[in-house]
């Protein structure tokens, strides 16, 4: 992967994703912070990366999201521009790795029950084999399963026993039992009023609830920053307080079927920021990056108390000054034309701050 005498962690060279992610491991493992500590300085400088995730990612040859790169990164004290040289290597190594893909879809011959052969006739492919009919007693005839087909049906006959017997002894599953006494989060087993820093099965059936309504979080069972985010948004959809607090109200709504967040693909965001902006397109996405990590539903809260809602991070009091509420700014839409407005005034985005690396 690098060559000796060359900078151990330098990605420059790195070319598969399974080199990307050693290469992280590296610089995790060069830093001397734990994943404990790691997640604790990402949750202090606004990124969200539970150490639970952390350790699945570099444990696996797949390219990690980028907002873990720039999470990771951030904490193991990594300069912004060695950051964008990292991303700008993980987006060409998933180009390459996409390009084959497609490349061999392309090429991939017809099947020959699709193609018509010369003379106008689409082959037919022949009935299958049927099983030998032999004589049985009494001048009937009976079907005979031989070698490979008498096989498959013995596997058959003993799978299904085995089913019934499993049911029998097992009982009702899992799935079943949580019907029989209702919903997870309203039953017993859960606190009255789930908060950050709970790490639980409860607050992993909150975050598969808040995935069904359409919200895109993991499901490991620790409600973070992401989580809390996340539980904002559903509250601001649902019409309810945004607390971030779970408590009865939120979990009904949880279990009722109103809110469907539109689920937005970070290239579909890119695309519509380089429409939007096309004077400056390279900025806009490096500004949404800083400012929400380009999460259309990303709330921070601020130091006087109010909040920031969306990928350009509106203000309470500019919602207020514009008129509407902050479920609008968590539409991308919205956020995207409202923050093109305000740079309109001035040709450029001086009227955002941003102190985060990216």
């Amino acid at each position: 992967m690098l060559h000796n005498g060359a900078d151990r962690t330098d990605v420059a060279s790195v070319v598969t994703a399974g080199d990307y992610v050693a290469l992280l491991r590296r610089i995790r493992e060069e830093s001397g912070l734990t994943y404990r500590e790691i997640e604790r300085r990402c949750a202090a400088a606004g990124h969200w990366l539970p150490r639970s995730t952390l350790a699945n990612s570099l444990g696996r040859a797949t390219l990690p999201r980028e907002d873990l790169v720039v999470a990771l990164l951030t904490a193991c004290g990594r300069t912004p521009p060695e950051v964008r040289r990292w991303l700008a290597v993980r987006e060409r190594i998933a180009t390459a790795e996409a390009s084959p893909a497609a490349a061999r879809d392309a090429s991939s011959p017809a099947r020959s029950t699709d193609v018509a052969p010369a003379g106008g006739r689409t082959s037919v492919p022949s009935e299958p084999e049927l099983p030998e009919a032999v004589a049985g007693t009494g001048g009937r005839r009976r079907w005979q399963p031989r070698g490979r087909r008498a096989a498959v049906l013995m596997t058959c006959v003993l799978l299904t026993a085995l089913a019934a017997v499993f049911v029998v002894a097992v009982g009702p599953s899992a799935n079943a039992r949580r019907t029989e006494t209702g919903p997870l989060l309203l039953s017993s087993a859960c606190p009255a009023a789930l908060e950050m820093g709970a790490n639980s099965r409860c607050a992993q059936e909150l975050q598969e609830r808040l995935q069904a309504h359409g919200f895109d979080l993991p499901a490991d069972g620790w409600f973070g920053p992401y989580t809390r985010t996340r539980v904002m948004a559903f509250q601001v959809m649902s019409g309810l307080p945004s607390t971030a607090i779970v408590d009865e109200q939120v979990k009904r709504a949880l279990y009722g079927d109103s809110i469907n967040a539109a689920s937005w693909p970070r290239s579909d965001i890119k695309r519509i920021l380089r429409e939007a902006f096309p004077e400056d397109s390279a900025g806009a996405l490096q500004l949404a990056t800083c400012l929400s990590q380009l999460d259309p539903y990303w709330i921070q809260g601020a130091p006087d108390g109010s909040r920031r809602w969306g990928l350009f991070q509106f203000s309470d009091r500019e919602l207020i000054a514009l008129g509407v509420e902050p479920r609008v700014a968590l539409d991308l839409h919205w956020n995207v034309r409202a923050a093109r407005t305000v740079w309109s005034r001035t040709g450029d985005f001086r009227h955002w701050t941003c102190s985060a690396p990216i």
